[in-house]
């Protein structure tokens, strides 16, 4: 694991040369009148007063952009950039029932904008572009994405039992009939739950070509790794609902799952072009409390499932209540979840006492805790995960070394990188024996000296030294026979 690439304490000696900008217009103007003449405009070469045309072209060419001509014609901005609802003042009603005609609006002025920057750059244009450039333009007009729809073929009760409950964001419910089989790609649905004729039912989301989801099923936890701890996302295909028997059926847990699976569906990898012309656009957003903001609906439907499991008593958790938390958790160390890290750690905090024994909770916590700045807990957090890792290593069939080297190298300055790296030094040091995690240790050590990311970061880099020390004297003590560990900061539902 050691760097082999350390950072370099000075640059390259031609940083320090500058060309004027009258310099970069002569001399690009003379490369394109050259170029044309060599690729056959010989009409270049006349002269004209005495001068080839060549010559005053790129006089021309240099005048105009002394009067500041050419700003006209900017490359990165060939059309003005204006709201719509600027020059529309539409009604947020009007505006979701002229939601269609906007949409092709906004794809029309995206290919326009695009053809014009390729024409003007002489650059070629592949339909791929094109379709990439019209989803971008879409993607940042969220207030044009229609409402989820969901689809339920089940019983009527359970149907209505599951529509009447409130969500968190705007959902079209679409009764489906159980014995017809209907894909939700086919219906332009978000989501299909299908009654399994026992106390519960299958979500299917729909996926399409090369747009696979990141989690299969919610109800079934993924195999223990870095990737798997702080997942990138959190989007299932499929989320199968099970209901004990006695457990109530009109559940609005129930509501909230799915309406939170419809949610995470609307992903942008997952999305095609035609979803979007549909109205399936993401749904990831900043939330403004001062308006309905449908960047936002995936984290409100996130936070309704967390604040619904925050008043419930964790002791005698169903299925379903354990399938949530643990949704909640994996989300929570998402970019995707943008919330303050403070209101993070409170809903962490909430949710875990469900899901308690697994240990990419408490590693989950730790990181929290660490972007929290409460590092006793966390240290705390790793000490509770550590045991659990250990007898959890048949499920870790990947080396961890390289997921926390690149944290290492790569890990950047978000408020989660510190927290990040210790978990990942805390599942590192569970695939090694006591006898090699001396040498590991040296490694790690090795890795921080010449971390560029710890440069100028003394505290952290003393804190993950910490972190070694703890897992390795606790390692040690094991060896010998002795107590590791007394647990000071047990989880409680009530933890702040």
């Amino acid at each position: 694991m050691t760097t082999t690439h350390r950072p370099l304490r000075s640059g390259p000696a031609l940083t320090d040369v500058r060309l004027s900008p009258a310099a970069v217009v002569l001399c690009c103007s003379a490369v394109v009148v050259g170029t044309g003449f060599v690729l056959g405009a010989s009409w270049l070469a006349r002269p004209l007063l005495g001068l080839p045309v060549g010559l005053w072209l790129i006089a021309a060419v240099y005048a105009a952009w002394r009067r500041g001509w050419l700003d006209l014609l900017e490359a990165s901005i060939p059309l003005p950039v204006t709201p719509a609802g600027a020059k529309l003042n539409l009604s947020p009603l009007t505006q979701r029932r002229l939601a269609p005609a906007l949409r092709l609006g906004v794809a029309a002025r995206a290919v326009v904008a695009d053809l014009t920057v390729a024409a003007w750059n002489f650059e070629p244009r592949s339909p791929d572009q094109l379709r990439e450039a019209v989803a971008c333009a879409l993607d940042r007009r969220p207030e044009l994405a229609a409402p989820l729809r969901i689809g339920i073929a089940a019983p009527v009760d359970m149907t209505r039992s599951i529509t009447t409950h409130e969500a968190a964001v705007p959902v079209c419910w679409r009764a489906l009939d159980e014995g017809r089989s209907s894909s939700a790609s086919a219906a332009r649905l978000d989501l299909v739950f299908r009654h399994d004729g026992m106390r519960g039912g299958v979500a299917n989301i729909p996926e399409r070509d090369r747009r696979p989801a990141t989690w299969f099923d919610w109800s079934t936890p993924r195999p223990l790794s870095f990737a798997s701890v702080f997942p990138h996302h959190v989007d299932p295909a499929q989320l199968t609902i099970t209901l004990l028997p006695g457990a109530d059926a009109h559940d609005p847990l129930v509501t909230s799952m799915l309406v939170a699976a419809a949610a995470q569906a609307r992903f942008p990898a997952r999305l095609t072009l035609s979803d979007r012309f549909f109205g399936r656009m993401p749904l990831d957003g900043e939330e403004d409390p001062s308006h309905i903001d449908p960047g936002a609906f995936r984290v409100r439907a996130m936070r309704r499932i967390a604040q619904t499991l925050s008043a419930r008593d964790p002791t005698d958790a169903s299925t379903l209540e354990r399938t949530a938390a643990s949704v909640v958790c994996a989300w929570l160390v998402t970019p995707g979840a943008r919330v303050p890290m403070a209101e993070r750690r409170s809903l962490l905090e909430a949710v875990a006492p469900f899901v308690r024994n697994r240990p990419e909770t408490w590693l989950r916590l730790a990181a929290v805790r660490f972007a929290n700045y409460d590092d006793d807990a966390a240290i705390q957090a790793l000490l509770e995960a550590d045991p659990l890792v250990r007898s959890s290593t048949d499920q870790i069939v990947v080396d961890q070394a390289g997921f926390v080297q690149s944290e290492i190298s790569l890990g950047g300055s978000g408020p989660l990188t510190l927290g990040r790296i210790a978990a990942g030094i805390c599942l590192l040091a569970a695939q090694h024996p006591y006898e090699r995690l001396e040498f590991l240790r040296d490694d790690l050590l090795e890795d921080l000296r010449y971390s560029g990311w710890l440069l100028g970061r003394d505290q952290d880099s003393v804190m993950l030294h910490r972190v070694i020390r703890e897992l390795t004297r606790i390692r040690r003590a094991e060896s010998r026979g002795l107590p590791g560990t007394i647990s000071l900061h047990l989880i409680t539902t009530d933890a702040a």
